[in-house]
């Protein structure tokens, strides 16, 4: 275990060679803009501000060299630096208040660069100044966190981070919350049409077939259709508190689990980065079900719980997504072998069976459970004469290049992965390097098959055509490497050696490097609530409500997009199950012809009086974000709904274009 003394001179060590590097990147940034705008640096203002970032740097370095050297006392005497005054103290707590509600304000009421036209007032320069100002109330907010609570000073540095990152994690995803009528994705008001196919009898009059994908974030989803009368507002906000209370669920059960109760500060800020952890790479809220269940029934001293729990879990899988299949009985796997030792050195082959039966009995469980369970929803769900929507993933084309910085995804799947689970990462290479002796050799390659067969799963996974935009898709991975990286930091692990000690997984650079990666996210991420224009969203939404009640008495009205209207009692047409947005579109991603071709000669025998979707055209790119996608739609959605059907009406509002189409009475398209 390291001293005091060595703790605190590694993190001084660390967060000055963070500073260094933010005040280098910033003034880099700042000069290379400033030479771009042609601004005399021997007359701004802005070379003020230059000459301190390198002079900030140059100071860092030559402290970290007198620590690093143990030539200054520096690190030893800030720790005994000490605020007992009440008056500091709760100075202390008002001042952090204000840091964490000034970072926002800034971001969210200035307008950077508006209607500004001298350089000095660079739109580009401003952000950089923004943010290099965060940095700094950062480590104000550590310095007067100790002053209020008395921390150490990577504790008061890590629980700034952390209480900012909570908070603006939560402000983000509540922005989402606001009762402006469509869809602020183009699927975003789909998810609340397959959550009421739960109660289709009662909403629609008949029962409908419920969504073949994510059945199980569908239930959860289905909640609020209990209550009779609630809008999208109310739909909206019960999302939100799904993302957050079951990601904190998690978050808590994990640290719960691993770090003991007197710890209690330890439990909270572990629990603060695992909730921040798991937002970053979106580990949707349906999926924390299986983290939670595992997490709190699993137990070595109740076997049977345990099978029960992998089953249940399982079970949850089967209705959630294919790649989950196996995660309850790894995640129960990984936890058995962090806390069961291997007896001996398995000198015989019944000892190794009797080691990886129960393990190897769990596997096979989860994953007939999970097949068995999807099996059985296809029948009941309703999609048997089209169960080849449950494999669509398998036939879909693979865009290997997302792995890389692109145009969807500018940091690319395996650098921003890697770099968000780094601390995790590295923590647990350090202590494989480091204490590779206190676990037997098998206990260690099944630990490491598994993480890196889980990532190297998680880089398919996110390659598939319509994926790629975000890490979410490495989900699996990231939980795996969260659960083993969190038994280490509690030292929770059961050795196969007499070796007393911690394992040493919460290094200060770890740590440090830690707490900072949220923020390098989350910061940037801010950004003023979303305020529609009432007047335009309603005008918008009552035309879209008169056009289709007028066209509804010709026939059949088919919402491709804002399906969300019917489900909410809106608009008041039957509702025709088939062709929404999202189904369509993976069934022309995965090339299912079966059913395009019925979509098609729907079509072609003008079924529908009107269809309701977005603005439709036919071109073709070669790049941009994410063009395949767009591809496939423009050629096998679109120039079917041109050819037998053409816009009548255009309703603009303010995030996108919603046309209507009526039949096309006239000429020949030449589409088979």
């Amino acid at each position: 275990m390291d001293s005091p003394s060595h703790t605190s001179r590694s993190f001084w060590l660390t967060l000055l060679l963070v500073n260094i590097v933010v005040n280098l990147v910033m003034f880099r940034a700042a000069y290379l803009r400033l030479v771009e705008l042609g601004v005399d640096l021997t007359r701004a203002a802005w070379s003020g501000i230059l000459a301190l970032c390198l002079f900030l740097a140059a100071f860092s370095l030559w402290l970290m060299i007198r620590i690093g050297a143990n030539r200054s006392s520096f690190a030893d005497r800030a720790e005994r630096i000490t605020f007992d005054a009440l008056p500091l103290r709760i100075l202390g707590g008002i001042v952090f208040l204000g840091i964490l509600f000034l970072i926002p304000y800034v971001k969210f009421t200035y307008r950077i660069g508006q209607d500004i036209k001298q350089p000095v007032y660079d739109p580009e320069l401003l952000l950089l100044l923004y943010y290099w100002g965060c940095w700094w109330l950062i480590l104000l907010g550590m310095a007067v966190l100790r002053t209020a609570f008395r921390t150490s000073w990577m504790g008061g540095f890590v629980a700034a981070l952390l209480l900012l990152g909570v908070t603006y994690a939560v402000m983000t995803r509540y922005n989402v919350v606001t009762n402006y009528p469509f869809s602020l994705g183009w699927s975003e008001g789909s998810r609340y049409y397959y959550a009421s196919l739960l109660f289709s009898r009662t909403l629609y009059g008949e029962a409908f077939p419920l969504s073949p994908y994510h059945a199980s974030r569908y239930i959860l989803q289905s909640v609020p259709f209990l209550f009779h009368g609630l809008g999208i507002f109310e739909h909206r906000l019960w999302q939100f508190l799904l993302w957050i209370g079951l990601t904190l669920g998690a978050a808590l059960a994990l640290a719960w689990r691993v770090i003991p109760a007197e710890k209690k500060g330890l439990r909270l800020l572990l629990a603060a980065w695992f909730f921040l952890f798991f937002l970053q790479i979106s580990v949707y809220y349906h999926l924390q079900v299986m983290v939670l269940l595992v997490l709190l029934g699993v137990s070595s001293k109740h076997p049977w719980r345990t099978v029960l729990t992998i089953v249940a879990a399982s079970l949850w899988a089967g209705i959630s997504r294919v790649n989950w299949f196996p995660m309850p009985a790894m995640m129960a796997t990984a936890i058995y072998l962090l806390e069961t030792p291997v007896e001996g050195t398995f000198k015989s082959f019944r000892q190794f069976l009797r080691y990886v039966s129960r393990p190897a009995v769990w596997l096979i469980l989860g994953v007939v459970s999970a097949i068995a369970a999807q099996s059985a929803y296809v029948f009941l769900s309703g999609n048997a004469a089209n169960a080849r929507a449950f494999t669509s993933s398998f036939t879909s084309d693979l865009l290997w290049y997302r792995l890389l910085p692109n145009d969807s995804f500018p940091l690319g799947i395996i650098p921003g992965v890697l770099i968000v689970s780094s601390p995790l990462l590295v923590g647990l290479i350090f202590v494989a390097v480091r204490h590779w002796k206190r676990l037997h050799p098998f206990r260690w390659a099944s630990l490491f098959i598994m993480i890196v067969g889980l990532f190297a799963g998680s880089m398919v996974v996110s390659v598939k055509i319509g994926g790629g935009g975000d890490l979410h898709n490495t989900d699996t991975y990231a939980v795996l490497l969260g659960i083993v990286a969190a038994y280490f930091a509690g030292n929770r692990i059961r050795s196969d050696v007499a070796e007393a000690g911690g394992w040493g997984i919460l290094m200060p650079p770890v740590i440090t490097v830690g707490a900072v990666i949220p923020i390098l996210f989350l910061i940037p991420a801010l950004s003023p609530y979303p305020v529609y224009r009432a007047d335009i969203a309603q005008a918008a939404h009552q035309q879209l409500i008169q056009a289709v009640n007028e066209m509804k008495k010709s026939g059949p009205v088919l919402f491709i997009s804002e399906r969300q209207m019917i489900t909410f009692g809106e608009v008041d047409v039957p509702l025709v199950p088939e062709y929404e947005v999202i189904i369509l579109m993976e069934m022309a991603m995965s090339g299912n012809q079966t059913y395009l071709q019925q979509f098609y000669a729907d079509l072609k025998e003008h079924r529908f009086a009107a269809i309701v979707a977005g603005r439709q055209n036919l071109g073709i790119k070669t790049d941009g974000v994410f063009f395949e996608e767009n591809n496939v739609w423009n050629s096998k959605i679109s120039p079917y709904i041109l050819c037998y059907y053409e816009p009548t009406r255009e309703i603009e509002t303010e995030l996108r274009r919603i046309q209507i189409f009526t039949p096309r009475l006239n000429g020949d398209c030449s589409l088979p």
